[in-house]
């Protein structure tokens, strides 16, 4: 175990002779891998699947994840494998709709929904041309300290030395066991399952659609469209709220696609593939995140927002913050955890605010009569419909007094 020790700082030195090893192929450490090849570290990318390779996700792609992507010079995909997306359509427990353009003024209003076998592969493809080395099928099952770096240990392998590792693994992530991190509390993170279904004739093919059915909650719902008449069908829970139901997440699931509204946006499709969760750790508890010659990034780290469960940003971000941390590390000579302070202190800045938020929104769109006013109000205001879209695009980091207002007073 790594936990509570210290490095020394190293001598300063260039990019160029730093090895970085990153746990974890997804989009967390291939935008990490991009971003420090292009500085001239050497990166080694871990990943213990082969591509493509499916990931369980909602697959949906918020307008700052395209813009993360053209950052890294991915571009647009082309309609085949991105189902393009630009409005939201949402249904509170009572029945009130609400359909509204996503805002330009969020980077341009376009978003898209992108299978993660496809997304993750393009990614890591990315990273590859920047100059990273990808090794498919290896298993990291722990860390070991030598004097000037770190070792992970690799089943059916040879053992790779790195001077800083990315521990980008996911959740459960062995890398963030290994450095002592703490495991998520129950009612710190959810569990979400989700379905694809072909032959769908959707009645908004270009909105992400989110379901708040009164008999499934606290759960909630989501359909998105995905190329070629397919879609995303999902629903996540609180971890803790499920394990105190006591019905399991497959069940909720089968009496949501038999819904009304949702059994009629799906009728004549097929589910094809079964029915597959994974666990979503909160950002509200994101902690522990820099270490000695380590860092945290992604869903290892707990970057998902607690409400909508979008994870892919906050991924793709936090492999950007790293490189950057990273380089200010080796110009300050200084690989120890305080060197690689500055990597907290931006993801702090730029996601904490909005988590906490969001952990406390979650509150909200829990209790049916709440809701139904909010969304009753965001039809008649424009102003609570923006910070609304805001909110449910994963851009919110406060809500306004005339928010406040225009719900209370139901305009």
């Amino acid at each position: 175990m790594l936990a509570g020790s210290r490095f020394e700082a190293v001598e300063r030195a260039p990019m160029k002779s730093l090895h970085v090893a990153i746990v974890g192929a997804g989009p967390a450490g291939s935008s990490a891998a991009t971003f420090l090849a292009q500085q001239g570290a050497r990166v080694t990318l871990l990943e213990r699947g082969r591509f493509p390779r499916d990931k369980i996700c909602g697959d949906g792609c918020t307008p700052r994840t395209l813009w993360m992507m053209e950052r890294l010079g991915l571009g647009t995909l082309p309609s085949t494998e991105a189902a393009p997306v630009d409005a939201i359509y949402a249904i509170s427990p009572g029945g009130v709709v609400l359909d509204m353009a996503i805002p330009t003024r969020l980077f341009g209003g376009k978003a898209c929904v992108i299978p993660r076998q496809v997304l993750d592969e393009r990614l890591v493809q990315r990273a590859v041309q920047s100059g990273a080395e990808l090794r498919e099928g290896v298993r990291v099952e722990g860390l070991e300290r030598e004097a000037n770096g770190i070792v992970l240990r690799c089943r059916d392998g040879e053992d790779l030395r790195a001077d800083i590792v990315l521990g980008c693994d996911g959740s459960p992530s062995v890398v963030r066991r290994a450095l002592g991190a703490p495991d998520f509390p129950d009612h710190e993170g959810a569990f979400a399952v989700r379905a694809y279904y072909e032959n769908v004739r959707l009645t908004r093919p270009r909105s992400m659609a989110f379901y708040w059915e009164k008999d499934l909650l606290p759960a909630y719902g989501w359909i998105f469209p995905l190329p070629d008449g397919r879609a995303n069908v999902g629903l996540g829970l609180r971890a803790d709220q499920l394990a105190a139901s006591g019905v399991k997440l497959p069940e909720l699931m089968e009496r949501f696609c038999a819904s009304p509204h949702v059994a009629a946006e799906l009728a004549g499709a097929r589910r094809v593939g079964k029915v597959k969760g994974h666990h979503l750790p909160f950002g509200s508890f994101a902690r522990h995140t820099h270490f000695d010659r380590a860092l945290l990034l992604g869903d290892a780290a707990g970057f998902v927002n607690p409400l909508t469960g979008e994870g892919i940003e906050f991924a793709l971000e936090s492999g950007a913050f790293a490189a950057e941390a990273v380089a200010e590390a080796v110009a300050a000579g200084d690989l120890s955890e305080r060197g690689l302070g500055g990597y907290a202190r931006r993801w702090q800045t730029r996601f904490r605010t909005a988590f906490q938020l969001n952990r406390r929104l979650m509150f909200a769109f829990e209790r049916p009569r709440l809701l139904d006013r909010t969304f009753r109000a965001a039809i008649r205001n424009e102003h609570v419909r923006d910070e609304l879209a805001d909110v449910i695009s994963g851009e919110a980091s406060r809500i306004s007094w005339r928010f406040l207002a225009g719900v209370a007073l139901g305009r």
